[in-house]
Parts: C-alpha cells; structure tokens; sequence
C-alpha cells in the first residue's frame, strides 16, 4: 500500500491466496470492517488506526478477572493519550459492558469530545483519576500521530501525569496497574511502578498469547462438533 496500492487491491491479492484467517492491523479507523465485506473468511481487528484494538481489551479483561475475580462496579482509570489510543476505546466498551465504573484522564488537548459518552467520569486532574482506583491503565504518549505538539514538554507532561510512587498513594492498597506497551519509563510511568508490586504488564503481554490463540482457534472452527 505504501507503493500506491489500493486497500481493495491488496485484500484481493490476498483473498486469491484462499487464506482461511485475516489478521489486519491498519492504519486507517474501519478499514477491519471494511475488508470483512470483501472476503470470505474471518477478519481479526489487530488495531485499526484511532478507533478500536479489540483483542487488547480481551486480554486486559482477562488480566483484570484473574486478579481481581470480577469487573462489575470496580474504579478503573484510563490514564495517558486518550485521543490517540484505539486501546482506550476498547477497553471502555468492554468494562461498561461488565458493570465497570470507568474515569478517563488526560491533557483537555488529548481528550475528544466524545469521551464523555464512553467514560463514566472524565477528568484532567491525575489525583482524581487516581484516587479510590482497584485498576490503573496507563497509555504512552503517541507522538507518532500526532500532527502539532499536543501540551508543551515531555518533562511537564511526567509532572502532571506520570504515574508514581507517591501518587499512586491514593489509590486503593490492592491496586494493580496496567499497560499495553510499549512503556516510555519516566515519562507515563516511573520504573518504581512498572516494575513494583501492582504491576501486571508482564501478565498482560502472557495474557495476549492465550486468547489471540482462543480466538484464532474459535474462529477457526475449533471446538464445534461436526454436524
């Protein structure tokens, strides 16, 4: 595509292979859905521009059940470049879905208007994103997508919104945090939290092998008993 390629012409080229799966990963928001239509096999949604990142969220959700043994009115923070993150939108259909309370935080700069219909809460205050939380989700700064300078440093941004040791002190004892990687330590996060205690990054990231095999699987027919 980066020669000039049309997206209809690549999914074509590949549909003429006879693949019996498609994993897309794409830079435009729709193009999964999109090449869905086109051919006859299952479409995986690997991350599709700003728009959703669905197999994160199934994993995220499966970390969240194994360590805390439900979703249901637990305080989850989605903290970091909202805006930018397909990750966020998943995770917060998903855990409203599930019963979750959910609060989102960020710059105003990287908030989008339409946050506050998927957030129970929005905030640009860290400490109250924090405060009372059983789940953390910190996201990086993607500086990659974006056209203009969004706040003025990446050291006044690990002021007012790298999560700590000490601003982590509000938050409920058996907090634990999160990540979907890649980390920028110093930045969205100190190296004493990503590599404290409340950390399950590592367990995510093991976490992602199990259920993009289950779905892999499922969509591959596994598990249904010949008619």
């Amino acid at each position: 595509m980066i020669k000039g390629e049309s997206l209809k012409d690549t999914v074509s080229t590949l549909e003429s292979m006879q693949p019996d799966l498609i994993v897309l990963r794409a830079a435009n928001s729709g193009a999964a859905e999109q090449v869905s239509h086109w051919v006859d096999c299952p479409v995986v949604n690997a991350g599709d521009g700003r728009h959703e990142h669905p197999t994160q969220a199934l994993l995220d959700l499966m970390t969240i059940t194994e360590q805390k043994g439900y979703v249901r009115n637990l305080n989850i923070s989605i903290i970091g470049d909202i805006s930018n993150s397909r990750v966020a939108r998943s995770n917060l259909i998903s855990l409203n879905m599930l019963g979750a309370n959910t609060t989102v935080c960020g710059p105003s700069t990287l908030l989008p208007r339409e946050v506050s219909r998927l957030a129970g809460k929005v905030t640009t205050k860290l400490s109250e994103a924090v405060e009372g939380a059983d789940v953390i989700m910190m996201l990086r700064i993607q500086q990659e997508r974006m056209a203009q300078a969004k706040f003025p440093t990446l050291r006044e941004y690990s002021v007012l919104y790298g999560l700590s040791e000490k601003k982590l002190a509000k938050a409920k004892k058996d907090v634990i945090i999160m990540h979907p990687g890649p980390i920028n330590r110093g930045v969205e996060i100190s190296p004493q939290v990503a590599d404290g205690p409340w950390s399950v990054i590592l367990d995510q990231v093991t976490n992602g092998v199990a259920v993009r095999m289950a779905i892999l699987y499922l969509l591959l027919g596994g598990g249904l008993k010949a008619s």
